[in-house]
């Protein structure tokens, strides 16, 4: 009992500890990606404000090749194409 409250307890604490990282950055964009990808949530995608990086955000997380083709860089959009299959 004991060691399934401390490995509850460790996981617990690593969880608060990614997010916590997330938190960190300054960059709004990409503090909401890296909380979309967290928290596996994509309201965060919709909070970020570069159109390239909200979609590539909402392709990743509903594993949805549709979004990429909105994306306006070639090179985003080949990346997004060859990750989402």
């Amino acid at each position: 009992m004991k060691k399934s409250l401390l490995f509850i307890a460790i996981i617990s604490i690593y969880a608060q500890g990614c997010l916590a990282n997330c938190y960190n950055i300054r960059d709004d964009d990409a503090k909401n990606n890296c909380l979309a990808m967290e928290k596996n949530s994509t309201s965060y995608c919709y909070s970020i404000r570069n159109d390239d990086m909200k979609n590539y955000c909402l392709a990743k997380l509903k594993n949805s090749r549709s979004y990429c083709y909105s994306i306006k860089s070639s090179d985003k959009k080949n990346e997004c194409l060859a990750f989402i299959r």
